[in-house]
């Protein structure tokens, strides 16, 4: 007997969530993408993408080239610079959110599917505190993770169907992630959940024959351009430096080069804001205890499992967007798990409880969302990205600028490259009409520059914009011995 027909009213009921979700996070996507400063690395990506679609493969070969590839393809089409890359990444972000959705469908019905797609779509992930988006950046690990996600539903469409195109497929988006960062490897630990139950064995093994050809031809189509043995044998190189060589960074107030193994840990809870380390803790421990199906949960947590072991363990290290890679897991496992919390069944105390912390856990999910939609809508330029306005509009005379306690990307995308001064041994060879300075554990200050701008005196204006200081000078700046004075 067919199915009875839906009336329009229960159309629009089943497919109002729909709608709401998706019109959301596409919102949180893509609105006012532009606007933030360039993030770091952001800028070398986008630069090497354009350079690689023109032929030249000499910029930042310590990374796999798949994203940078697409970074300079959208340029091509749309224009060079950073909008149309994050655009890009966008769009991307949302089609991670539809592909959860459909691949979840099935597993825990069309309505509950919307929560781990909700997770993705609407919570924050950025570096300063659950106010920010990384996936708003044109960054590697975005391209990565959605290669990633695509693999992942491939393969669990192969292991439900036994269709071996899906195998196929998983193997090619595999190929895609893995060449977009290659630490996406770690997560081929998790495929082993599915091949356990395969049977029989020769279909098995064929199938994994698929998959290993097409993740193979597909990373060696991707690398040819750039010569093959010699780009991956200097990305292994650099990668293995830099493992030993460490990575100077804050974890906790404890600034050096080799964070404690937790490190990861600490930029997920930093970095998501605690009201979302909360849902996903929540949800984390109702997937184990009533997450359905469970090979699904032990498929993805396997290879959660993978990626904090490499990266909490065999990795010396740690950055704050690290986490990125594995925040898709937390949010679908979470998923699960408060889907399995409101999932009709029989009712019993237990069961009651247990819906109501669901329904709990989604109403928090609701206010972070509108929380982080109030921070995209005001998003804008701030600090360096406002200083060349700023020394516009003064009327002191124009020179070069001595910049401190910054990393180099946060200033060069917004000076003139022949204006930048950043030793203050080199004051008396350069034109010196503003100092820019900010504050961070991790650059010093030198205490030439900390003590000039310490005493207050005349010929010296100071504006503040946002977390950057800039000091602007009536007249030039030069030594004096072990000090820093105004040319008079």
């Amino acid at each position: 007997m067919p199915a009875p027909e839906l009336s329009s009213s229960s159309r629009w009921a089943r497919w109002l969530p729909v709608a709401v979700v998706f019109l959301w996070g596409a919102y949180l996507c893509l609105w006012n993408i532009g606007s933030a400063n360039q993030n770091a690395d952001e800028g070398i990506y986008v630069e090497a993408g354009w350079d690689y679609v023109h032929g030249d493969f000499a910029a930042n070969r310590e990374h796999p080239p798949t994203a940078k590839y697409l970074f300079g393809v959208v340029q091509l089409m749309f224009g060079e610079g950073l909008l149309a890359p994050r655009i890009f990444v966008g769009l991307l972000t949302l089609a991670v959110g539809v592909v959860i959705w459909l691949w979840l469908r099935r597993e825990v019905g069309f309505t509950l599917a919307l929560i781990p797609a909700a997770l993705w779509l609407l919570l924050p992930r950025g570096v300063t505190g659950g106010a920010e988006r990384l996936d708003r950046f044109a960054l590697l690990e975005p391209v990565m993770v959605a290669f990633t996600v695509f693999a992942m539903a491939a393969a669990w469409v192969w292991f439900r169907t036994e269709r071996w195109p899906w195998i196929v497929a998983s193997g090619v988006f595999m190929g895609l992630a893995i060449t977009a960062k290659v630490s996406a490897a770690v997560i081929l630990v998790g495929f082993l959940v599915l091949l356990v139950a395969r049977r029989p064995l020769v279909r098995v093994l064929r199938d994994v024959g698929l998959f290993v050809i097409a993740l193979v031809v597909t990373a060696v189509a991707l690398y040819l351009p750039m010569g093959l043995t010699d780009a991956v044998g200097y990305m292994l190189q650099m990668q293995a430096e830099h493992n030993a060589a460490g990575h100077l960074i804050t974890v906790a107030g404890i600034t050096g080069p080799f964070p404690p193994w937790w490190a990861n840990l600490w930029f997920t809870v930093v970095g998501v804001g605690v009201p979302t380390a909360v849902v996903l803790a929540v949800g984390l421990v109702a997937a184990v205890v009533v997450g359905r199906p469970r090979r699904l949960v032990v498929f993805i947590g396997t290879a959660l499992g993978a990626l904090l072991v490499f990266h909490l363990f065999g990795s010396n290290v740690a950055l704050p967007h690290y986490y990125y890679a594995w925040f898709w897991m937390l949010a679908v496992l979470a998923g699960l798990g408060l889907a399995g919390l409101l999932r009709p069944g029989p009712r019993g105390l237990l069961v009651v409880i247990g819906r109501v912390v669901g329904i709990l856990a989604l109403l928090l999910v609701v206010v972070i969302a509108a929380r982080l939609s109030v921070y995209t809508w005001q998003e804008r330029a701030a600090g360096m990205a406002l200083v060349e306005d700023a020394l516009d509009e003064d009327p002191a005379p124009d020179g070069d600028v001595l910049v401190a306690g910054m990393a180099p990307w946060e200033y060069e995308p917004y000076i003139e490259e022949d204006e930048i001064v950043g030793d203050p041994a080199l004051v008396d060879t350069a034109d010196i009409r503003a100092i820019v300075i900010k504050h961070s554990p991790r650059f010093g200050i030198d205490p030439r520059i900390q003590s000039f701008v310490d005493q207050a005196q005349p010929g010296v204006r100071l504006e503040q914009l946002d977390d950057t200081y800039v000091y602007i000078l009536d007249a030039r700046l030069v030594s004096a011995g072990d000090t820093l004075v105004l040319e008079r």
